[in-house]
């Protein structure tokens, strides 16, 4: 049996400073701007803040909920007919399969979030997201913090400004979690020790 998607499913990815939640604002922007009914979820493993933000200034209201909270998910789907994910790295890849039926059933899907962890291993959503042949990718580079070349298709975590072993746990949120940080890198200049 075939389907039609009538809906569509968009991931803005790649590593840390690329540009993935400025092209999910303002893609959430151009459709409210119209008065398409248009919502953004956010993880509340992300505590840095309560809006989507991205690092060139642009933000847009957004829900926080439980990282694995299929059902809530399910819920606000139903009332939208956009919906944003932001962070889509720290959801279950259980989302996946919701976002994909909202998106054969006539919704528009856009998400964003990090390809790879720290390690370059790619998260399970973003492999989910992957998967699915509906998914338009857009994968963008940003500059090495390293070789200043725009070549970083890489994220380094940094704790007290040094390479961290790979034994460190997936997640650690910038700023929030003690003395880490994260820099864009190129495969040349991405470290892990361990």
């Amino acid at each position: 049996m075939f389907f039609i998607m009538k809906g569509s499913i968009t991931f803005f990815t790649g590593p840390m400073f690329c540009g993935k939640t400025l092209e999910l604002v303002r893609h959430l922007q151009i459709h409210a701007a119209q008065r398409v009914p248009t919502v953004c979820i956010r993880p509340m493993t992300d505590t840095r803040s309560r809006k989507v933000e991205s690092r060139a200034g642009l933000t847009y209201e957004a829900i926080s909920i439980p990282d694995a909270d299929e059902q809530t998910v399910t819920d606000i789907i139903e009332r939208y007919d956009v919906i944003g994910v932001d962070e889509m790295q720290f959801f279950s890849k259980d989302i996946v399969p919701i976002l994909h039926q909202a998106a054969r059933h006539g919704k528009v899907i856009l998400t964003s979030g990090l390809d790879t962890d720290f390690r370059g291993l790619v998260f399970p959503s973003a492999l989910a997201l992957f998967s699915l042949p509906e998914t338009e990718i857009h994968r963008s580079r940003s500059v090495c913090s390293v070789c200043r070349k725009h070549n970083a298709t890489r994220t380094q975590r940094l704790k007290n400004g040094q390479p961290v072993n790979r034994n460190e746990p997936t997640v650690a949120i910038e700023g929030a979690d003690a003395n880490y940080s994260y820099e864009p890198r190129c495969s040349d200049h991405h470290v892990v020790l361990g």
